[in-house]
């Protein structure tokens, strides 16, 4: 009997909940979303007696709980992984700045200054290549000294190069031939990192 009572006595003050919520909502648009999740609340409690009865509700708890552990193992798998990868990105910032020193370090050796430095490095851990130098890109500047005649510096001035067009037009086209300091510097690093000359870019300001 107390069962009973208590389970009519659930009833009747969801009735008196749900109206008054109802009420205070008016005409709100999601009135009828509202509606239907108070609908699925009194079907719980109407079959509640029946789940007990028949150990629903035991196994309604076992399964709520491994979908609990499911989605706290999830959670636990991408703070792991997001813990993963700010590690390597930290390892390959680190790396990145020991590189840039060295080249820096390079180009001193050549009274060269290192302006700006960019490196491109493989981090997909299921290539070949994985942590390899694919690239460089860096702009650099001659070190001034007064000391040393300007006119001994050797300069290559813009080429204009002709090339004759579809009608026998010529038509010219500038391009700037890489300085042999710059040429000397990818040598350098080609054979001090490993890499192609194509893959190294520098642009050397005064040289």
């Amino acid at each position: 009997m107390d069962e009973i009572y208590t389970w009519i006595r659930n009833i009747v003050i969801y009735m008196i909940m749900n109206t008054i919520i109802m009420n205070l909502l008016g005409n709100k648009s999601y009135k009828k979303y509202v509606s239907i999740v108070s609908g699925m609340i009194l079907v719980l409690i109407v079959v509640s007696p029946l789940m007990k009865f028949m150990k629903l509700d035991e196994n309604l708890d076992y399964y709520l709980q491994i979908n609990d552990f499911a989605i706290e193992t999830s959670d636990f798998k991408n703070d792991l992984n997001r813990m993963e990868e700010k590690q390597s990105d930290a390892i390959f910032a680190e790396y990145q700045d020991k590189i840039r020193l060295q080249v820096k370090n390079l180009l001193l050796e050549e009274s060269v200054h290192l302006d700006s430095f960019h490196l491109t490095i493989d981090k997909n851990t299921k290539s070949s290549t994985f942590g390899e130098i694919l690239r460089m890109d860096m702009t650099a500047n001659m070190e001034q000294n007064e000391e040393e005649d300007k006119e001994e510096l050797l300069q290559i001035d813009e080429i204009d190069i002709a090339r004759i067009g579809m009608e026998g037009q010529e038509e010219k086209t500038t391009q700037t031939l890489p300085s042999p300091m710059e040429i000397n510097i990818k040598n350098k690093l080609s054979d001090f990192y490993n890499i192609e000359q194509g893959n190294i870019n520098i642009s050397i300001q005064g040289g």
